[in-house]
């Protein structure tokens, strides 16, 4: 499971807002060409307030999980990438409906997932203010989960929650952040899902803001980070077996809310990235030494308007962790080409991937349409909104989409992942023709060919190969699908040795062949990708 961004507000803003919801998907330009418009996922979301995303239904792609304030919802919504027609069929949005898991209207200020039982899935966690409350919802698979178990109560106004394992364990435990009685506390989990007392790290975090935790002193375990709103950032040093220091302080900031950590300067230990609601600015703090020994504050913009979240991964595909912020009173989700290992040393200047997000209050990243690249996620509290950005920058290089122009190539094609380290790589097909025979094709040309029947292959090159199947039936919901790693290839169909040439990284491309009633043949669109 991946690092939450960010930490929510305390109280939500008192502007007014009027808002008409749409059942249609909406757009909203983006300013520059390095991320797509912003797509809706969710327009039901009362004061959106934290957007995490993670694969929960086991299909390969990152779903996406909100809590949302004033109507008190945990909810999550099913990414329907990996079944593209389906995608397709809903005026190409990506995502099936909210699925709350709660009830009750109880301020909801944060989500996270993580597999907290140990049977491979993706738990829920929540934190909600009203009643004090860290809760987690067990994922029961086939897109289920169970009722909310309680985890605490002792946490006053719990802003933000982290899971990760703390004690060396190996299962996830959990970190929260109050801010009434100023506490980061811990939780162990007892290794079925159950968790022990609440474990006070400090009661002394001023207005107690945001938690997140990785190794910060290079010895393999997690440290704590926090920060506060008076109190500033700080960390605290994993002992091991459950056991930290007290607080290390690394800097006062002027209204701390959000808090991250990661590499930033290609030195291999985690600097710390922070913002400032009420300074507003957005710096981070360089881990000299590998030990936990900070710089000062260095700062990365001031073009933010209470800024309330941040999260760094590599957005532009050359190695290095970019920065995204979301600031409230400017609308703005936005990003920062990391340029440290350049002559200038610093990050580039802001790149607004919007400023339509009303009243931005938080920005996470994923690859969500399976092309490689990590795209955008934010959450917006007056417009009620979860939305996403496609990355646009960098050419994909799995799960690229060709011969699709011709309307007579009918069926998606899509392939689970394009590396082989897993042990299997599925190729899958979605078609609304049922209960047909099927062959799936794979070649290194694209070069359409003469068609054959009503449709192309689009296939060409050194190597076109046909994979044997026992069965060959589309199934009576129109899909099929193979493991080309555990395949045979059919008499003289010519298919890439199983764990050799497929997976030496070259650019492998998939067709299917299959039956439409009484015509001959029909091909589907093709499906590219670079498979090592």
């Amino acid at each position: 499971m991946g690092p939450t961004p960010w930490c929510n507000p305390m109280q939500a803003p008192n502007r007014y807002l009027v808002s008409i919801v749409s059942a249609v998907v909406s757009v909203t330009v983006a300013h520059g060409q390095d991320f797509g418009p912003r797509q809706t996922i969710t327009q039901m979301a009362r004061h959106a307030i934290s957007v995490y995303a993670t694969d929960l239904d086991g299909d390969g792609d990152p779903d996406v999980v909100s809590a949302s304030l004033y109507d008190g919802k945990i909810a999550w919504y099913k990414n329907l990438t990996a079944n593209t027609f389906q995608a397709r069929t809903v005026g190409g949005h990506r995502f099936g409906r909210q699925r709350r898991l709660n009830t009750g209207k109880l301020l909801a200020e944060d989500v996270f997932a993580a597999d907290l039982d140990g049977d491979g899935d993706g738990d829920i966690l929540s934190a909600t203010s009203k009643n004090n409350t860290i809760s987690w919802y067990e994922n029961l698979g086939s897109d289920k989960y169970g009722p909310e178990q309680v985890i605490t109560t002792a946490a006053n106004n719990p802003e933000s929650i982290f899971a990760t394992d703390l004690d060396g364990d190996g299962d996830a435990d959990l970190l929260s952040a109050s801010s009434y009685d100023d506490k980061i506390a811990w939780y162990e989990n007892m290794g079925d899902g159950s968790f022990g007392p609440q474990q006070v790290l400090t009661y002394n975090a001023d207005g107690a803001k945001c938690v997140y935790a990785t190794d910060l002193d290079g010895d393999g375990d997690a440290d704590v980070l926090s920060a506060s709103r008076w109190g500033g950032i700080d960390w605290f040093k994993n002992k091991g077996g459950g056991n930290f220091s007290s607080k290390r302080f690394i800097y006062n900031t002027n209204g701390a809310t959000s808090i991250f950590a990661t590499d930033l300067d290609g030195d291999g230990d985690a600097d710390v990235i922070a913002s400032e609601g009420l300074g507003d600015k957005i710096g981070w703090y360089e881990n000299q030494d590998g030990l936990g020994t900070f710089s000062n504050r260095k700062i990365i913009t001031t073009a933010v308007d209470s800024p309330n979240a941040v999260y760094a991964t590599d957005l532009d595909g050359d190695g290095d962790a970019d920065l995204l912020s979301a600031s409230v009173w400017d609308d703005k989700i936005a990003w920062y080409e990391n340029r440290l290992d350049t002559p200038t040393k610093d990050f580039g200047p802001q790149k607004v991937i919007t400023d339509k997000a009303d009243n931005a209050t938080d920005v996470y990243a994923a690859d969500i349409d399976g092309d490689g690249v990590t795209d955008v996620l934010s959450a917006s509290a007056y417009d009620k909104k979860i939305s996403w950005y496609r990355n646009l920058m960098g050419a994909p290089t799995c799960n690229v989409v060709f011969c699709d122009t011709d309307m007579n190539n009918v069926g998606d094609v899509a392939l689970s992942t394009c590396n082989c380290s897993g042990g299997s790589i599925n190729l899958r097909l979605v078609t609304p023709f049922a209960k047909q025979f099927t062959y799936p094709l794979v070649g290194l040309g694209t070069s359409a060919v003469s068609p054959t029947g009503v449709s192309e292959l689009c296939l060409a090159g050194s190597t076109i190969g046909r994979y044997s199947l026992d069965a060959g039936a589309i199934s009576a919901a129109g899909i099929f699908s193979i493991d080309l790693l555990n395949a045979n290839s059919a008499p003289g169909g010519g298919v890439p040795t199983i764990g050799g040439a497929l997976c030496n990284g070259n650019t492998w491309r998939f067709q299917y062949w299959h039956r439409d009633g009484m015509n001959p043949s029909r091909f589907s669109k093709g499906i590219s990708g670079l498979i090592n």
